[in-house]
């Protein structure tokens, strides 16, 4: 048996007495601290040194808030405390403290108002650091984003395959079976329109076609990056010349500045066409007996090009959307030439891959500009 000294002595044995709080204070992975109703902190737990870079008497004795918390948490965190003095929360706030290596740390704290208390007359709080896991919060939040991005591309993607795709060909094996009646009938006239339908409707499937299938290559991460050095001037003249049989359909006419020589360093196959897809837009958003203006110069470590039209313009609320997949704009041309706004959304693709920027200036009624730059 115990005797009553013994036991009396160990009843009143406190953790305290032996420093096992202490220690458990000074070890642990949260920081402790005791505010007062100013937000001014008493007392902060040596943990601070190993989250935070500092001493316990660098933090007290200061109002954390406006000293030490990122200005854009401070009004948070204000109320936040607010809450808990008047008892209506216990805390979970988060904010950035700054370390004293004059970065940020992610904190977050959970507190009990003991100012009544007269042993304590403080704001207990238990503050965690929560870096780590803001961090794989945010990671989380850019994959919910490319995962958003993702469904809408392979929505578009089957919306174009199924409509835009789709419904030329049926067109062209309609009139391929007219043609088929009329030739009994030894209708040149007619076969000669129903075949030049055919060729125009076969040109913008294939132009869809082959946009659809490098879009797609640049979405897996297929597409090969390919820069060489390249005469721009030459580049625009060879796609002009392609372009100039569907611009004399229209007597739109089409004017060059171009200096002589510009030598670029860029991948030929997207340079062509990119340029290929702002022509063959300003053809068709351009009213016959229209003029289309192309130029190029050198400016400031960069070279930009910009095609110009006196067309039917874009309005304003639409211009935002015109390189994106999400909500991507189309209309019809000037005499009803169908497009997806595929072309655009792969022209500022094969930009970006070139480290350059795409932009469209435009009023309706009045014509647009898109131009593009690449870094020398």
């Amino acid at each position: 048996m115990y005797k009553k000294s013994q036991f009396n002595k160990n009843k009143t044995r406190s953790p305290w007495n032996d420093g096992t709080f202490k220690h458990l204070i000074k070890n642990s992975f949260d920081i402790f601290v005791l505010l007062d109703e100013k937000g001014n902190q008493q007392f902060v737990s040596e943990s601070c040194e190993k989250i935070l870079g500092y001493k316990p008497h660098e933090l007290i004795n200061i109002p954390v808030i406006e000293k030490m918390i990122h200005p854009e948490d401070q009004e948070n965190t204000r109320e936040e405390l607010l809450k808990m003095i008047n008892g209506t929360s216990y805390g979970g706030a988060q904010y950035r403290h700054r370390h004293k290596n004059g970065g940020w740390v992610y904190l977050e704290a959970f507190g009990s108002n003991q100012l009544q208390n007269p042993n304590i007359r403080s704001i207990i709080l238990n503050v965690r650091d929560i870096t780590e896991r803001k961090k794989v919060e945010k990671e989380l939040e850019e994959s919910q984003n490319q995962l958003r991005e993702l469904i809408a591309t392979k929505d578009k993607f089957f919306s174009i395959i199924a409509h835009d795709l789709i419904s030329p060909f049926n067109s062209i094996i309609g009139l391929s079976d007219l043609i088929d009646f009329n030739l009994k009938e030894n209708n040149i006239s007619i076969l000669k329109k129903y075949n030049k339908i055919i060729n125009s409707s076969s040109k913008q499937t294939l132009s869809l076609l082959t946009n659809l299938l490098e879009w797609a290559k640049t979405q897996t991460g297929k597409i090969q990056f390919n820069p060489e050095p390249i005469k721009l001037t030459r580049e625009i003249n060879e796609v002009i010349n392609l372009c100039r049989v569907s611009a004399k359909q229209k007597q739109i006419t089409i004017e060059q500045e171009l200096p002589e020589k510009l030598p670029v360093f860029a991948d030929k196959l997207m340079i062509h066409t990119t340029l290929r897809n702002l022509i063959s837009n300003a053809i068709k958003f351009t009213k016959p007996f229209g003029n289309i203006k192309i130029s190029a110069s050198q400016s400031e470590g960069h070279i930009i090009v910009h095609v110009d039209d006196n067309g039917i313009g874009i309005k304003k609320e639409h211009m935002d959307n015109l390189f994106s997949m999400d909500n991507n704009y189309s209309q019809p041309g000037t005499q009803n030439e169908t497009g997806t706004g595929l072309g655009l959304i792969l022209c500022n693709e094969f930009i970006k891959i070139h480290s350059g920027k795409m932009g469209v200036e435009s009023e309706e009624g009045k014509g647009s500009r898109f131009y593009f730059t690449i870094p020398l």
